[in-house]
């Protein structure tokens, strides 16, 4: 090896030193770029008889400033930072539509109330009638924008998901499209690693979606995998997400799996980190608990309200019928002496009645007598024409066995199901319906229903807390059966084993609400009966006018007792005894012991009687004829504000909306905190990848000094080489 030769090694390596430092300068501003540098050691020396004599200096190889947990490190923080970002986002936007303090359901709600306290302090006032009608319609339209605006907020939600899910698509295919070319130029034995950098940072990228997890292999690829180990890449290949219609509820975008022309749903629970799970969890746990407890706030409301309107009188004289509209089921079953009595519209298309029933049935006759209670009209129905259908006052009833005694029940049609959506992977031919059943027991959580075909059994589950109910198919067949107030029978068809249902008791059902009346005279403020002492009375004896009994939580019964406005005298056969005949019927009930203060009740009304009266003192009570004054049914009405209602008895409706805006206020701290937290963890990351692989401009300065000297130093060897060599020739 010659002292030439030896220079131009030097000479070689300063030069791709400073092609390496200036590289370094060019990219010191792109984003993933790892800081290069030459690494160079002394070629093996050539042994001569004066030792071993050096050959200069050799390249290995330009290598990049990389660590891998640092790396790695990085890319977590920036999945958790992207989590919280997205989800707070997303939460401060719904948190703004719920805890609205002007022009939210909270103010309209008191509205509302205050206007019903009006009409119990004038009950015979017109115009205070007016504007309680007025505040339910504001009270209505305030439920309908904020739904609307919920309703919104799921549809931009299940736009992000898609676009969320392209974007991961378009990410994995560069990654292994990088993977082929960096596999190809690692084969010559040096890394590529401006290649390396942009995969890199495309696996960063991927990581602000959703969590990935990444494996190197021999060849220089990295495999990625996401969710539950779901390979994303491999090697050259991408695997591609869908963003789809869920199998079980087909408003929801769900995201799935493809793979050899195969589809795999990912449960949502199985895709962490990222954008994409900031928002499934947004979704899943803010959003819907949002559009849930104002749908529930809505129906609980106007259902205890209809039936609280439905246990009064109005300014005509007839029982109240339904002061809101709602989505109702057109079928179901009630009872009538232990039989099962199948009630329905006589078309999809005729209007769901606003009154109550009943239905009596008469041993004797043999024949069933179904009357309306709002204006009291009746038609009398054969038991032939039970058994084949019979439509009359705007129902059908169809019953197949007869009742083994007379009796009477009430019904009332029952708030439809918010949505019952089959799955995509059902294999047989059921179908489902059902109804609310008491809207004093809902929840805020979905629910589903399946068949167990191993165990032979039905289960419907509370998918908020996967809670259970289990059910026999006898129990099924028999009638609806349910949980929580919800209850879904089979329309028609037969379950297979794993088939289900996804059940939303109250979805977007405010949709359909609206206010039933716009006559003022139809608000039912007065109470169907009063009670008169007899003015012959010689006793003391003093009454408060009656109460009726507060209307059954069941939404397929009557809010009324059918006997309620039966004439009934209350005899004094003593001082300390009494009796109660009913003219209707012509019964008298057995001597009952009076004392002062206490309730007597008989046929769904409650009075209290006080002081002291005489043997012959009689007390009349039935239908209220002059009842324009009154205002016991308006006091009711009024006390649902503060009543606890809902949510099995535990809140009003303030208290189940405002719990729900507080939550909503809660997650949006908690997240506004977490975020703050994971966006110094994604900048201490940063910082610590950036100490080892950023670019300091300062250090490349001084190594384009360090090799601009040791390529002059390199070049002045070349020149004395050359000299040595110029002086030989010229001696020759």
């Amino acid at each position: 090896m010659s002292v030439f030769s030896i220079g131009v090694s030097g000479l070689n390596a300063a030069n791709l030193g400073l092609s390496t430092t200036g590289h370094n300068i060019a990219n010191a501003n792109t984003p993933g770029y790892s800081r290069q540098s030459i690494q160079q050691s002394a070629p093996y020396p050539q042994q001569t008889g004066s030792g071993f004599v050096g050959m200069g200096v050799q390249v290995d190889t330009i290598s990049r400033a990389y660590d891998q947990f640092l790396t790695k490190n990085l890319q977590t923080a920036q999945s958790q930072s992207s989590y919280f970002s997205t989800y707070l986002s997303n939460l401060q936007s719904v948190d703004n539509i719920v805890a609205d303090p002007t022009a939210g359901v909270s103010p309209a709600l008191q509205n509302f109330f205050t206007s019903v306290q009006a009409v119990t302090s004038n009950p015979a006032d017109s115009p205070s009638r007016t504007a309680m009608l007025t505040s339910a319609q504001t009270l209505v339209s305030s439920f309908k924008t904020f739904n609307d605006q919920l309703a919104q907020s799921a549809q931009t939600v299940n736009g992000q998901i898609s676009d969320t899910v392209n974007s991961i698509n378009a990410i994995t295919s560069q990654i292994a499209t990088l993977n082929t070319q960096i596999a190809v130029l690692s084969a010559s034995g040096q890394p590529p690693n401006d290649l390396m950098d942009q995969r890199d940072q495309q696996l960063l990228q991927l990581n602000k979606y959703v969590k990935a997890q990444t494996t190197t292999q021999t060849d220089g690829t990295v495999n990625v995998f996401i969710g539950n180990g779901q390979n994303v890449v491999v090697g050259g290949t991408s695997f591609q997400l869908a963003a789809v219609q869920s199998p079980s509820n087909p408003q929801n975008i769900s995201v799935a799996y493809k793979q050899n022309n195969n589809t795999v749903y990912l449960p949502d629970s199985q895709l962490a980190g990222g954008s994409l799970q900031g928002l499934l969890d947004f979704r899943n746990n803010s959003l819907t608990l949002a559009q849930n407890t104002l749908n529930l706030t809505a129906i609980g409301l106007a259902q205890t309200m209809n039936a609280q309107q439905r246990a009064g009188q109005d300014l005509n004289g007839n029982i109240g019928q339904n002061l809101f509209s709602m989505p109702s089921a057109s079928s179901f079953s009630t009872t009538l002496n232990g039989v099962n009595v199948n009630v329905s519209l006589p078309s999809t298309s005729a209007p769901t009645p606003l009154s109550d029933f009943s239905l009596a049935y008469d041993s004797v006759s043999g024949n069933y007598t179904l009357t309306r209670a709002t204006d009291q009209s009746s038609q009398t129905i054969t038991a032939a024409q039970m058994t084949a259908g019979f439509t009359a006052l705007g129902v059908t009833l169809q019953s197949g066995a007869t009742p083994a005694a007379s009796g009477t029940g009430t019904f009332s049609f029952p708030p439809a199901l918010g949505s019952i959506n089959s799955s995509t992977f059902n294999t047989g031919t059921g179908q489902l319906t059902g109804y609310i059943s008491d809207v004093t027991k809902l929840t805020t959580s979905n629910y589903s229903f399946a068949y167990d075909g191993t165990n032979n059994q039905y289960v419907m589950t509370r998918l908020s807390d996967n809670t259970k109910s289990v059910f026999t198919p006898a129990q099924v067949a028999a009638g609806p059966v349910g949980m929580d107030g919800v209850a879904v029978s089979i329309a028609s068809g037969t379950m297979n084993s794993g088939d289900s249902f996804n059940i939303q008791p109250v979805n977007n059902l405010v949709a359909g609400l609206g206010v039933a009346i716009t006559d003022p005279s139809l608000v039912a403020a007065a109470a169907p009966i009063t009670a008169k002492s007899n003015p012959a009375n010689t006793g003391s004896v003093t009454l408060t006018q009656p109460t009726v009994d507060k209307p059954s939580t069941s939404t397929i019964s009557g809010a009324l007792n059918p006997a309620l406005q039966n004439p009934v005298t209350l005899n004094f056969t003593s001082a300390t005894t009494f009796t109660l005949t009913d003219s209707v019927t012509g019964v008298t009930s057995p001597a009952q012991t009076y004392t002062a203060g206490m309730t007597v009740s008989d046929n769904g009304w409650n009075m209290v009687l006080n002081g002291v009266p005489a043997a012959g003192d009689s007390i009349t009570i039935g239908k209220n004829i002059n009842g324009t004054s009154d205002n016991r049914n308006a006091l009711a009405m009024g006390a649902l504000q503060t009543s606890k209602i809902l949510m099995n008895g535990t809140v009003t409706y303030q208290d189940a909306y405002s719990n729900m805006v507080s939550t909503i206020g809660t997650q949006t701290n908690q997240a506004q905190v977490m975020s703050t937290a994971q966006t110094a963890v994604l900048t201490q990351a940063q910082t610590a990848r950036d100490s080892l692989s950023a670019v300091n401009m300062d250090e490349e300065a001084s190594n384009l000094l360090r090799y601009q000297q040791a390529y002059q130093a390199a070049s002045k060897v070349i020149q004395i080489a050359q000299e040595a060599f110029q002086s030989i020739m010229n001696i020759s």
